[in-house]
């Protein structure tokens, strides 16, 4: 099903459910909708969310169910079945005794310790943000869990797969000089039936809408050096670098894109770049090229050196095109031992997540050890009171909306 088609068929259900004071069960009993966050943070975040030129996602977006999560809500956490060390652990503590192992899990390690061209910047920030579905009485579709003995494990570990229907999404922010945090890129994930839809939304998907708005933005830009050294980097046609980026340091490799690079010139013009990310609407990227050099290399999104720009210094999304089948790579090996990637390596558990999210589990962060030594597993608590979280029951969790229940990831 393409997304315009997905998006059709739960528009209607959807939006309609969609009302000022959030759900329909919520308007009903005079209460908020659920929230992982404080209230203080919630409207902090929620400020942080870009406008976007798709009327459905940007109803997602206003809607009060919205559950917005960082890792002071969600803490990541991965799951270890198969040594003395079992339980639910954070990524931050290196579980090996070996000194010349440098981490100890996978989930520290690119490809999978920060969001997709993420790895080299500095002073970028992330958080989340999940739209469950409503059922047919305008109640909120719950998250299902269930217990299995997964490959590369000796005892069961927990699974868990979200309803048709379900967004995740994710924001990333840089800090810019005065220490302010501005979005630069918004990023969501569609469940349809079997497989995730995806879609990027920038302020500019190509390097003509940079200079077009710029020119809208700084109506005297030709007379500012900086700004003509900008306008004319972007209109003049020029060989791009061709460089690759890859995860060869494993023996199976998840990630390896030869692509064009566009390293922008500085603004000179903070100020500017500041109105560039927060008076522009940020617009679909999916399928689209930022530029196409002369020498046919092309990227989807350029990066930088300068310490503030559209994008932050080093961003290697470029390389990333913006598709299912691209996002997929990584995505697909949630919850995946992490011996399949290296197995000679003193490393243990599992790549965090599953059903192909990285940034939600199910756990109660008061069982996710920092110190090595397991804790009683905990569901949250929070979710299973809101009625956001349950065990998967054949009778109540129909094929159609929950799927996929019985496999690895």
């Amino acid at each position: 099903m393409s997304l315009t088609m997905f998006r059709d068929r739960f528009c209607a259900m959807a939006i309609a459910v969609m009302v000022v004071s959030g759900s329909v069960v919520a308007e009903e009993e005079d209460t908020k909708p659920f929230q992982l966050m404080s209230e203080s943070r919630e409207v902090e975040f929620r400020e942080q969310l870009p406008k976007v030129d798709d009327e459905w996602v940007q109803g997602i977006l206003d809607d009060p169910a919205l559950i917005l999560y960082s890792a002071v809500e969600m803490p990541p956490a991965y799951q270890d079945w198969s040594s003395g060390l079992t339980g639910i652990h954070s990524p931050s503590y290196n579980v090996s005794a070996n000194r010349r192992e440098p981490v100890g899990n996978a989930n520290v390690e690119f490809p999978w310790g920060a969001p997709g061209g993420t790895h080299r910047t500095q002073k970028v920030s992330k958080f989340n943000f999940l739209w469950l579905p409503p059922d047919d009485a305008g109640k909120q579709r719950p998250i299902v869990w269930y217990r299995k003995v997964l490959p590369g494990s000796s005892q069961s570990g927990y699974g868990w797969t979200f309803p048709v229907g379900t967004v995740v999404g994710e924001v990333l922010r840089m800090q810019s000089p005065e220490g302010q945090n501005y979005t630069f890129e918004l990023r969501i994930r569609i469940r349809e039936y079997g497989e995730w839809s995806v879609d990027v939304f920038r302020p500019f998907p190509s390097s003509d809408a940079l200079a077009d708005r710029v020119k809208e933005l700084r109506r005297d830009w030709s007379n500012n050096e900086p700004l003509v050294e900008l306008i004319h980097y972007l209109e003049t046609p020029r060989d791009l670098p061709v460089l690759t980026l890859a995860d060869k340091t494993h023996t199976r490799v998840t990630f390896d894109e030869t692509m064009g690079v566009d390293s922008l010139p500085p603004v000179g013009d903070d100020r500017l770049v500041a109105d560039l990310l927060t008076k522009t609407v940020f617009k679909s990227s999916l399928g689209t090229t930022w530029v196409t050099g002369s020498n046919q290399a092309h990227t989807v999104t350029p990066t930088t050196e300068a310490k503030f720009h559209i994008v932050p210094a080093q961003y290697d999304a470029g390389f990333i095109e913006v598709d299912r089948v691209s996002c997929m790579r990584c995505h697909d090996t949630v919850n995946e031992h992490v011996n399949e990637f290296a197995f000679s390596r003193d490393w243990y558990g599992r790549v965090r997540g599953s059903d192909g999210i990285f940034s939600i589990h199910p756990f109660d962060p008061s069982c996710i050890s920092y110190n090595g030594i397991g804790i009683k597993t905990r569901l949250n608590d929070q979710l299973v009171t809101a009625g956001l979280l349950e065990e998967f029951d054949r009778s109540i969790h129909g094929n159609q909306i929950y799927q996929m229940l019985f496999q690895a990831r």
